[in-house]
C-alpha cells in the first residue's frame, strides 16, 4: 500500500474506454497525495476522459504509444500498474506478474468475465438464467440458454464475443447471419423487455451489491439516434437483482478486489423473465460513476483505481433513499427538460462528446419519472 514518504510511481494504462474526468482528477490528487507519481500509458485511439480536455492539469505524465511499446516505458520504482479499460485488465495483470508487482486485477477467472461465450456457459452450468444464444467459435457453434434455433424472418443480436460499449452488435433477421463469418461472436434472442443492471464489490471472496439501475429505452436506442439513461430501481426490484448480482459473480469467480458492472436483459415486466446477458470485472463508465456518487458516496471508478493502486479504500456506504439518473443522446441536446419542473428534482442538461446530456438527483420514485418523461421527449418516430 502506498504511503506519504513512498516514492514511486502509479503506471494508469488506457486505450479504448475513456475515464470520467471527475474521477480522474481526485485520483491523481491522491496520488500526489501519497507521495507518488502518476505515469498514463495510452494508445490514443480514445480520448483520455469522457467529457472536458484531455491534458487536465495535475493529472500525470501521459505518453502515446503503441502496446506493444508500453514494457518498455514503465519506469524503474513502479509500485502499481492499474487500468479500468476491460480491453486492458489482463494486459495490467500480465505486466504486474512479469514485474513482480501485487494486483487485485481476476486475472484467474477474468477470462469468464471477458469472453462472453465462455461467461454463457460458466452461468449457463450455475444454473443462473441466460438470454437464449448460439456461440459461435471458429465456424463451429454451441447452443445455451435454452436455445433451440431461430426463424429466418426472425431479428436476432449479433455480437462480437469479447468486445465492448456496443461495439460491433447488430441486429438483422437471422436468415441473413453469415455464422461461418462470425468467427467469434453470439447469436442471440432479441428481447424487448426492460434492461437493468447492477453494481458490486467483489472482496475477500464476498460480492457486496451497492445498488441497481432500470435502463429508460434500450441502449440500442442510442445507435438510432434516440436517448437512453438510467434511474436507480425501485426497492423491492433491487432487492431481487442483488441477489442475482450475488450468484453471477460468485459463478464467474470471486479472486482479486474490483467493483463489477452486471447486465440483465428480459423478456418482461417481472423479475421471473430477467435474464444475465454480461458482466464486466471493472467499474462501469458512462454515467455510472455520477450515479454512484448520488448513491454510494463515491464514484466507483475512483473506487477501482484506487483499489487497484494500493491506496486506502473502504467499502461504499449506501443512501437507501438517493438516486442519480441519467440520459445521452447521440449528437444532439437532450430535449424536454420543461416536462420535469414540477418534479422534486434536481437536473442539470449540458454536452458531452457523445451529445446531449441530463443529470437528474433526488429520491427514486421522481428520478424514475423524470426519466420517462424524458425518454418520451428524445424518442425518434
Amino acid at each position: 500500500m502506498l504511503s506519504s514518504g513512498d516514492r514511486a510511481t502509479v503506471v494508469l494504462l488506457q486505450a479504448k474506454q475513456s475515464l470520467g474526468t471527475a474521477g480522474l482528477t481526485e485520483f491523481g490528487a491522491a496520488i500526489v497525495a501519497a507521495g507518488a507519481e502518476l505515469r498514463i500509458l495510452r494508445t490514443g485511439e480514445v480520448p483520455l476522459v469522457r467529457e472536458g480536455d484531455d491534458e487536465l492539469a495535475g493529472i500525470g505524465a501521459q505518453q502515446v504509444a503503441d502496446i506493444d511499446e508500453w514494457p518498455s516505458l514503465i519506469p524503474a520504482g513502479t509500485t502499481a500498474i492499474i487500468t479500468n479499460d476491460e480491453y486492458l485488465l489482463g494486459l495490467a495483470a500480465q505486466l504486474c506478474g512479469d514485474l513482480g508487482l501485487p494486483t487485485p486485477i481476476p486475472a484467474g477467472s477474468l477470462e469468464n468475465y471477458r469472453h462472453k461465450g465462455v461467461m454463457r456457459r460458466a452461468l449457463e452450468a450455475a444454473g443462473i438464467p441466460v438470454p437464449e444464444t448460439l456461440i459461435v467459435t471458429e465456424g463451429g457453434v454451441e447452443k445455451t440458454g435454452g436455445c433451440t434455433g431461430f426463424a429466418d424472418d426472425e431479428l436476432v443480436i449479433v455480437k462480437p464475443a469479447a468486445e465492448a460499449n456496443l461495439r460491433g452488435i447488430r441486429t438483422e433477421k437471422f436468415g441473413t447471419v453469415d455464422l461461418g463469418a462470425l468467427g467469434d461472436g453470439l447469436v442471440e434472442r432479441l428481447l424487448e423487455g426492460p434492461q437493468y443492471h447492477s453494481e458490486v464489490l467483489v472482496s475477500n471472496g464476498t460480492v457486496t451489491p451497492l445498488f441497481s439501475g432500470l435502463y429508460i429505452r434500450s441502449l440500442l436506442d442510442l445507435t438510432k439516434g434516440g436517448g437512453s439513461g438510467s434511474a436507480r430501481t425501485t426497492p423491492a426490484l433491487e432487492a431481487e437483482l442483488a441477489e442475482l448480482a450475488i450468484r453471477t459473480c460468485t459463478a464467474l469467480g470471486l479472486d482479486g478486489t474490483f467493483t463489477a458492472h452486471v447486465e440483465y436483459l428480459s423478456s418482461g415486466d417481472t423479475f421471473a423473465d430477467v435474464v444475465v446477458s454480461e458482466v464486466c470485472a471493472r467499474a462501469s463508465g458512462g454515467e455510472v460513476p455520477f450515479q454512484s456518487r448520488a448513491i454510494a458516496g463515491i464514484d466507483l471508478e475512483l473506487l477501482n483505481l484506487r483499489i487497484q493502486a494500493g491506496l486506502d479504500w473502504a467499502v461504499p456506504t449506501i443512501d437507501p433513499d438517493a438516486s442519480g439518473g441519467w440520459m445521452w443522446r447521440v449528437g444532439q441536446p437532450i430535449a424536454g427538460a420543461d416536462r420535469i419542473d414540477h418534479l422534486p428534482v434536481d437536473p442539470s442538461f449540458d454536452r458531452i462528446r457523445l451529445g446531449g446530456r441530463a443529470r437528474i438527483t433526488g429520491r427514486t420514485e421522481a428520478v424514475l419519472a423524470a426519466l420517462e418523461l424524458l425518454a418520451a421527449a428524445n424518442e425518434v418516430p
